[in-house]
């Protein structure tokens, strides 16, 4: 396809003379920003995108009413796009059946011509986000009936007249998120008989009361986003009946309170998210609910789930114990969060077929659960253990993950012969049997100073990583090192650089620095002294052992080995530092002796010279009486 032509925009320049007469001068505008034909998100139309930026800036781009849109034969959609521009105003746009996108995002607009977009009858997605709207008036938008999608989030709109919005009947997408609106007139949106997805979030909105509302215009909205607002309570006349929300969202309020019944009318809905609220009692849930997030509250027990459910997110609550299996049906779950709680005992019976990913980290767990096996979790990849006050690792039956999490267990010390033996790794689609593995990550346990030679049998890891222990020591024999093909973190780990350790030079460090060399970075030494801090990649592809020959100094280059400097470097060497010493002692003895003496000749010469003042002033006093005996006698 032929070069686009140039989008064109024109603003007048009065003759120096102050003649009447309105010169024109032209200012190709895709000569600064960025035209292109781009494919359109379902790829089966060309796009004609005009993306002009705050690298592009163009003066007087605001009277927008002088822009000539670029010759288009083939008759593409136009998309344009003017961001970071700083415009203040919104002029009146030119003519073009053919603009079907419009964004102004990330500007300074807070005023606007009357009826800027009434010549762009197709006109469907228009943005004013990021701008400094503080309200809307009926006359924004004239004439364009057709707009699908409006966005003007993070803006400055206090309220919302009713009248607003009364040309939008086409509106299936609302946006207006990060605004300041403390009440939202649902007889605003009664125009939008079509609205599917409401975004209200991070308002000051106080109550939610859509029951009472005589509009009609929520039935059809099927996404509802009321997250970061002010709301206290949900009640029974919170939603109308009959209502079509498949996706709600009420995180990050302050709600205390959920009536029972209150989200029994949203008979479509199918993800809850209730997340970072206050709420401590449970409530019923919509048999239609597949994802339920009640994430960082107060809740003390376990709502009851449907059976259709998914994803349960229960982390960082108070739960001290796990559901009742007799009255839950778990069949359908695949995630289960429910760190951070005060869980001690974990001990299932029934069979969670398809459940994925389990989330017991940061509880009270002592020790592995026995029911995390095979038969009660068969198809388990994730397991997240993390920050449990367990002291020994053991797993008592064979579990098959892809994954396994142990980090921040501070009262993990030693990990025992066979700890790992039973864990196995999990097939993927795209690996052979006999790459089957697992991911370890046993990081940041401050009292972990061993892994015992067997800890590792008969399983084979994908990837290991133990940084941020205590560990000095590493065995060759530990597992296969060869068979880590995501490599091995051995990073912030006070290791003991000795002859035992040279085995990670010759062997591990090739290995690693070849696959991953990020995880070489921080790989010091941490004993003895004379080694502390160097980073054992400063010997990759040394020639000799380097943990096992003299400490030398070569070329700036420091080579490491304990034990045997000459007697006669160290004899040498010690009367050399005696003599500085000694030396340095004379000199400051020599010192002193010069500074008492010179303060003593100093206070002789203050004194002599205070005397000599002293006569000076008693002759002359002398003087001043004989004067005043003459004038007496006279």
């Amino acid at each position: 396809m032929r070069a686009l032509s140039f989008l064109t925009f024109y603003f007048l320049i009065f003759n120096a003379s102050g003649q009447d007469e309105e010169l024109l001068q032209l200012i190709k505008l895709c000569s600064h920003c960025t035209c292109s034909e781009i494919p359109d998100v379902d790829g089966t139309h060309l796009v004609l995108n005009i993306l002009c930026s705050e690298l592009d800036r163009v003066e007087d781009l605001a009277d927008l009413d002088k822009i000539q849109w670029p010759d288009n034969p083939n008759g593409l959609k136009i998309s344009a796009t003017f961001e970071g521009l700083g415009l203040t105003t919104l002029g009146k746009l030119p003519p073009n059946p053919l603009v079907e996108t419009l964004r102004f995002s990330n500007n300074a607009i807070k005023t606007y011509w009357p009826d800027p977009f009434s010549d762009l009858p197709n006109l469907k997605i228009l943005s004013f986000s990021q701008n400094d709207l503080a309200e809307l008036t009926p006359d924004l938008f004239t004439n364009v009936e057709n707009l699908e999608d409006l966005d003007l989030s993070y803006n400055k709109l206090i309220s919302v007249n009713y009248l607003d919005f009364k040309y939008l009947r086409q509106i299936k997408k609302l946006n207006l998120q990060n605004n300041l609106l403390k009440k939202f007139p649902l007889e605003a949106l009664q125009s939008m008989s079509v609205l599917e997805d409401l975004d209200l979030g991070k308002n000051s909105i106080f109550d939610v009361l859509l029951r009472r509302s005589k509009s009609d215009a929520l039935k059809g909205v099927k996404r509802l986003s009321l997250n970061g607002n002010r709301i206290r309570s949900i009640v029974k006349d919170s939603f109308p009946d009959d209502n079509s929300i498949e996706f709600l969202d009420l995180s990050n309020n302050i709600i205390e309170v959920v009536e029972t019944e209150a989200f029994l009318t949203c008979t479509n809905l199918r993800e809850l998210n209730l997340g970072q609220n206050n709420i401590t009692f449970p409530f019923a849930i919509p048999p239609t609910l597949q994802i339920a997030i009640l994430k960082i509250n107060t809740l003390y027990h376990w709502p009851i789930f449907p059976s259709g459910i998914t994803y349960i997110d229960l982390s960082y609550n108070r739960l001290s114990s796990l559901y009742d299996e007799n009255n839950v049906e778990f069949d359908n779950l695949e995630v289960l969060n429910i760190g951070g709680n005060q869980i001690k005992d974990f001990d299932l019976q029934k069979k969670l077929p398809k459940l994925f990913s389990l989330d017991l980290s940061y509880n009270t767990i002592v020790e592995v659960p026995k029911c995390v096996n095979s038969q009660i979790f068969p198809n388990l990849e994730e397991l997240r253990l993390d920050g449990n006050p367990i002291e020994s690792i053991y797993f008592k039956n064979i579990i098959a993950l892809k994954n396994l999490f142990m980090n921040d267990m501070h009262k993990l010390s030693v990990v025992e012969d066979k700890a790992f033996s039973n864990v196995i790794g999990r097939a993927g689609d795209e690996i052979a049997y006999e790459k089957i593995c697992f991911s370890l990550y046993l990081s940041n346990c401050a009292s972990l100073r061993e892994i015992q030679e067997g800890a590792f049998d008969g399983t084979t890891l994908c990837m290991l990583d133990i940084s941020k222990n205590n560990l000095t020591s590493l065995s060759k024999t530990l597992l296969d090192w060869r068979s880590l093909s995501e490599g091995a973190n051995l990073q912030f780990n006070p290791w003991h650089c000795s002859c035992d350790l040279q085995w990670v030079l010759d062997d591990l460090l090739p290995q690693m620095y070849k696959t991953n060399s990020l995880l070489l970075s921080e790989l010091r030494c941490g004993s003895p002294r004379a080694y502390e801090g160097l980073r054992l990649v400063h010997w990759y592809n040394w020639t000799e052992q380097a943990m096992c020959s003299d400490i030398m100094y070569k070329s700036g280059t420091y080579m490491i080995e304990q034990s045997t400097i000459k007697s006669s470097e160290i004899s040498s060497l010690t009367l050399i530092l005696a003599g500085c010493i000694i030396a340095a002692l004379l000199i400051a003895v020599a010192l002193t002796v010069y500074l008492i003496r010179s303060r003593r000749r100093y206070k002789v010469r203050q004194a002599a010279l205070n005397r000599k003042r002293q006569s000076a002033l008693d002759v002359r006093d002398a003087n001043g009486h004989e004067q005043f005996a003459a004038l007496n006698k006279a």
